[in-house]
């Protein structure tokens, strides 16, 4: 499978490099990662070195940043990541992963959440499939319908701001699910532990299909 441009076709496969936001990483021993000029300040450095633009990963991925939040804190510890992020500015466009339609959307604003959130649905070899669109701009959002149909690559929204992409640093988080349960607009981006054996085997790891 090809390269798929998720954000601004301007951007190749030779512009994206990987991001550490994991436990594992020491920096975030001594820094917040929730503290966005602190984290641009990472990013911004991290493009520097690698000489790359758009910042990527995180599918499976244990994060700290979850421990600090009082919405992953409720009941069990919920620190996994199980979507991929595309760190770009805000305004950046988004675009369509394949042929789909509009299966539901939803501004999930509360502090910590996805803000604007598009889903898509898929036909897949026969199967069912659904991406997620998080962080997206609050202006998109009456482009957006039930039922209306987006081609592969087509663009479908924009990066958000922080004051409207539930309190990050612009970025997409970008999911692949089998199922969508009774969920609309929204589904689980950030598992426990005791949770991954369920979530993955309906979520899939996005890197395969997209790089």
């Amino acid at each position: 499978m090809s390269f798929k441009h998720l954000i601004d076709p301007k951007y190749s496969k030779n512009d994206y490099f990987p991001i550490d936001l994991s436990v594992n990483n020491p920096f975030w021993d001594n820094n917040d990662v929730s503290d966005i000029p602190v984290f641009e300040e990472y990013l911004k450095n991290q493009r520097d070195k690698t000489g790359k633009y758009v910042a990527h990963g995180g599918y499976l991925e244990q994060r700290a940043l979850y421990r600090k939040s009082i919405r992953f804190q409720a009941g069990i510890v919920r620190d996994v990541h199980m979507g991929i992020d595309l760190w770009a500015p805000a305004g950046t466009s988004v675009h369509a992963f394949m042929d789909g339609t509009v299966h539901s959307f939803a501004n999930n604003d509360d502090q910590g959440n996805y803000g604007p959130t598009l889903i898509l649905e898929h036909d897949y070899n026969g199967k069912k499939l659904y991406t997620l669109y998080g962080h997206l701009a609050i202006g998109d959002m009456n482009k957006w319908s039930v039922g209306s149909r987006f081609r592969e690559s087509e663009k479908i929204a924009t990066l958000g701001k922080p004051e409207e992409n539930g309190g990050y640093s612009p970025h997409l988080h970008f999911q692949i699910m089998t199922d969508m349960g009774k969920y609309k607009g929204d589904f689980p981006g950030v598992a426990a532990q005791v949770e991954l054996q369920y979530y993955e085997s309906i979520i899939l790891d996005p890197n395969t299909l997209i790089f």
